[in-house]
């Protein structure tokens, strides 16, 4: 488990982030709610988005090292193309749309669980409070 002395190698963006989630739990803790609707629009967004995510989604969780969670979004995009063959362009759009706002929004706690908690889990939605 890193200790926040340890944390000096990561941005202060992450480091914002790491201690939200050290403060007020994750996304499923009551308190998280609370103190994020107590931050600005900026910091709001620092926390529970993150844009790389949404634009490169598995390439990006690749990147952080979180592959087991990348693989597995790797499987649902797979998942996701395969339905394209079978579902009208407009909702595909929708489910494409959809699968990278969800993936940006798992991002910052998936890579906080995996370098302070130390998650070995394969699910990138992991304590998320919509899964």
């Amino acid at each position: 488990m890193e200790t926040p002395d340890t944390r000096t190698s990561y941005s202060p963006k992450w480091q914002f982030r790491f201690n939200f989630f050290d403060e007020h739990g994750g996304p499923q803790d009551p308190r998280f709610k609370t103190a994020l609707k107590a931050l600005k629009f900026g910091e709001k967004l620092k926390v529970n988005m993150n844009f790389y995510a949404f634009f490169f989604g598995w390439i990006y969780f690749f990147i952080l090292g979180l592959w087991r969670k990348a693989l597995a979004l790797v499987g649902l995009w797979v998942l996701l193309i395969v339905c394209a063959f079978l579902l009208p362009d407009v909702l595909v759009r929708g489910l494409g749309t959809a699968f990278s706002v969800l993936t940006a929004m798992a991002a910052n706690y998936a890579f906080y669980l995996d370098r302070v908690k130390r998650s070995t889990s394969w699910n990138p939605y992991e304590g998320m409070r919509w899964w």
